[in-house]
């Protein structure tokens, strides 16, 4: 029967016992077999998927962590929502870089770290709970929509931040287009009163919180899909719909003549009616007030007015900033008394200081780190990261757009249009995606932007 048969035993040296030992439990924490170190990458965004793509898999055993399997190409979410793009056409799907490299891909959520044991406490979406132990870790888990506390605003706003937000308000307009559209007749006559018109008035009412260039690109392209393709597709409606922007300042990070552009472009052009100077202090679900007491009805609210801290970062034991909102690093990207933990992009603090929360600066900070990890030079070598911006842009609306190049130039209008769809289809990630964005743009050009609604799953009654 053999040596492993019932009442039989196999001696073997504690050497080669030990040895196995160690080998099992190396491959248990994921070390691979050929001597990599298990790197840990908690996100999907821009620093998490670039670090995915750039970490040689020769060195390196990848494991990715993040609730969403594609990197969100945040710059053009607002495009998504009304239609100019699809939504895959602004997604790059995880898996296929993380297959091509060799690692492994988990749907989760990252709760906690471990930092003695070297192990992630993740989460799943079906609230199965699990850890995952690292040699290094990677934390690029980004920012989430922040409310500053506004009563009402995280229960009735809708926010651009993720890939379902962009669909939730696509949904969300056409709804209330068709809302809008057949309240008339709920009289059972054809007739539109004044009273009728108001209430649709309310309905057709979009407000947009935030004048950074998530809000004023919503903005530019809401109302590009409503002046051509509603004008076109639901004229009985075209005078009854509105714009409005609530913000303290438009762009203000950009110099005070794009600034003064893009209000011009967007009051002027645009019809959208701006609220300067102007902060929110009470939301509900019909109305917002504004600190000055002004009520402004609306029938869809966007909240583009912030980011923070999301739940991982606020509850991990890490060294953070005094406010918890980011997570202390020093130059090398390290996280601050550790040798093995980094983080990077918008939840991280560069030696105590703040990068602007960009996609630039998350894809420059993922780059740094993957060369210098590939290099296999030990830190003490390493340079420390320097942000270099590659400039800022927006699109106002109109085919217009601004563009503040990192060599000084400055483009307006249809020249800045030309450059900001130039740059972003460069910055797509695979050609698969270059081709969508190509596809998609030529569609909406000739045929207009899809207006079908995909309506509830069937359920037999």
């Amino acid at each position: 029967p053999g040596p492993w048969a019932g009442g039989s035993s196999l001696c073997l040296p504690s050497g080669v016992v030990m040895a196995g030992l160690m080998r099992i439990t190396r491959v248990l924490r994921g070390s691979g077999t050929m001597g990599r170190d298990h790197v840990v990458i908690l996100g999907t965004g821009w620093g998490g998927m670039r670090m995915v793509q750039s970490l040689d898999p020769k060195k390196y055993q990848v494991s990715v962590v993040s609730p969403r399997n594609h990197m969100l190409f945040t710059p053009m979410l607002a495009s998504a929502a009304v239609g100019t793009v699809s939504c895959d056409a602004v997604c790059e799907p995880v898996r296929p870089w993380v297959a091509k490299n060799g690692g492994r891909y988990y749907e989760a959520s990252a709760e906690q770290v471990d930092t003695e044991a070297k192990k992630v406490a993740c989460r799943t979406g079906a609230d199965e709970e699990f850890s995952l132990s690292y040699d290094r870790l990677i934390v690029a888990v980004g920012y989430q929509a922040n409310t500053f506390g506004i009563p009402g605003a995280d229960k009735y706003a809708m926010f651009m931040k993720e890939t379902a937000d962009g669909m939730k308000l696509r949904e969300q307009i056409l709804r209330r287009l068709e809302e809008a559209s057949t309240y008339h007749i709920m009289d059972g006559d054809m007739n539109l009163t004044e009273e009728e018109k108001e209430h649709m008035r309310k309905i057709l009412t979009f407000v947009i919180v935030g004048g950074g260039p998530t809000g004023v690109e919503l903005c530019g392209e809401l109302t590009d899909f409503l002046s051509q393709d509603v004008g076109r597709q639901y004229p009985h409606l075209k005078d009854l719909v509105s714009v409005h922007m609530i913000t303290d300042v438009v762009l203000g990070m950009f110099d005070k003549a794009m600034s003064d552009y893009a209000i011009d472009n967007l009051s002027k052009k645009q019809n959208v009616k701006l609220h300067l100077d102007a902060m929110v202090s009470e939301v509900t679900k019909t109305d917002l007030t504004l600190k000055s007491g002004e009520k402004i009805d609306y029938g869809t609210l966007v909240w583009c007015a912030g980011v923070g801290a999301g739940p991982f970062v606020r509850s991990v034991n890490l060294p953070k900033t005094p406010n918890g909102k980011a997570i202390l690093t020093d130059g090398y990207m390290r996280v601050q008394g550790f040798e093995d933990i980094y983080a990077l992009g918008d939840c991280a603090s560069v030696n105590g200081g703040r990068l602007p929360p960009t996609a630039q600066v998350a894809k420059q900070q993922a780059i740094y780190l993957a060369n210098n990890m590939n290099s296999g030079q030990p830190v003490s070598q390493w340079k420390e990261f320097q942000f270099q911006s590659l400039g800022m842009m927006a699109y106002v609306g109109g085919n217009k757009a601004i563009m503040d190049s990192p060599i000084g130039a400055k483009f307006y209008g249809m020249l800045g249009w030309l450059s900001w769809r130039s740059a972003y289809w460069t910055m797509q990630l695979s050609v698969r995606n270059r081709f969508l964005l190509s596809t998609d743009w030529s569609r909406t050009i000739l045929f207009g932007r899809d207006l079908t609604r995909h309506g509830n799953p069937s359920r037999p009654q």
